[in-house]
């Protein structure tokens, strides 16, 4: 690859394997064509892959590693697609049976969208950068015990989706499309939306294409040299906290390095001190969260915090 400047079809056999066990692992995907998955991959992904690729890559080793993570994240984002639907159905079931909220009626500007009962005002079209914000900055968010045996956890509770439906349509001041609601919603419990993902057996592979050159494939964690070469860990940590930063809203990385400074918070949060705390606190646990529960969890978190251009200076 790196003499030719491309993948190659053995590279192309390669990223296809990876991609279709990659997709074994995702219940929300399940039912989609491995072909088709396998394509669209392809199609949004490659230039951005090769390129990586040729500037990252220095082993087979690291090609896998590299490959193996930008499909994870890829997957996410096409798993993440499809919970949105359920999120949209539970937010109108929400508005609709609360006396809270109603729909802008016919014969009036922006009819069809929802608004705080008793206002009137203009259809709002801002940043909904804000209104994320706002939504972190709801206290006491509340989210029930979730039976194993439904697909997806509950975002929350019905009293939470409430406050905080009420608490942006307040801030927005006018009237919202029921899209820019699931849009914010679904940033403020972005981790809620996560897909599960399932585990494998190792050397499970009676799924796998048999055509797919998967015994090829570069492993991912095989061999002890992995954990004494510093450039294989650091570069390691390095993408692993490039794909959390990549997961974060706007508002939130912009929080990131004044995490540790409240008035800064506040500040850049335009929120009250309880709010802004709320936020802080939640946005904390939220980077622990996906940092995971991996050895070098800490270097992980701190190189979010460089990525998103902290520490901030004292």
């Amino acid at each position: 690859m790196r003499e030719q400047g491309f993948l190659g079809s053995h590279g192309v056999g390669l990223v296809s394997a990876i991609v279709r066990e990659g997709l074994r692992r995702f219940h929300a995907l399940a039912g989609r064509e491995a072909d088709d998955v396998v394509q669209e991959f392809f199609v949004d992904r490659i230039q951005a892959l090769t390129a990586m690729l040729l500037a990252q890559a220095t082993s087979d080793d690291s090609f896998g590693r590299l490959v193996r993570r930008s499909v994870q994240n890829w997957l996410i984002d096409q798993a993440r697609k499809t919970g949105t639907g359920p999120l949209r159905r539970a937010i109108e079931k929400v508005l609709d049976e609360s006396l809270e909220f109603d729909r802008v009626p016919l014969g009036h500007a922006g009819a069809g969208r929802w608004r705080l009962a008793g206002t009137n005002g203009e259809p709002w079209g801002g940043d909904t950068g804000r209104l994320i914000a706002v939504a972190w900055g709801v206290p006491n968010v509340r989210v029930p015990k979730w039976s194993s045996s439904s697909r997806r956890p509950p975002v929350a509770d019905r009293a939470t989706l409430v406050a905080i439906a009420h608490a942006i349509l307040r801030e927005a001041g006018g009237s919202l499309e029921t899209a820019q609601l699931v849009h914010v919603f679904s940033q403020r419990f972005a981790a809620s939306l996560d897909p599960i993902v399932i585990s494998l057996d190792e050397g499970s592979d009676e799924d796998l294409d048999k055509d797919a050159p998967s015994a090829d494939l570069p492993a991912e964690g095989t061999g002890p040299e992995e954990f004494v070469i510093a450039e294989s860990v650091a570069l390691d940590v390095a993408v692993a906290a490039a794909e959390i930063a990549g997961r974060l809203s706007d508002i939130e990385r912009a929080i990131i390095p004044v995490l540790d400074n409240s008035a800064a918070v506040r500040e850049r949060l335009g929120l009250g001190r309880s709010q802004s705390a709320q936020f802080a606190s939640t946005l904390k646990s939220k980077i622990r969260a996906l940092a995971g529960t991996r050895e070098d969890r800490d270097e992980i978190v701190r190189e979010v915090i460089a990525v998103c251009g902290g520490p901030a200076a004292s």
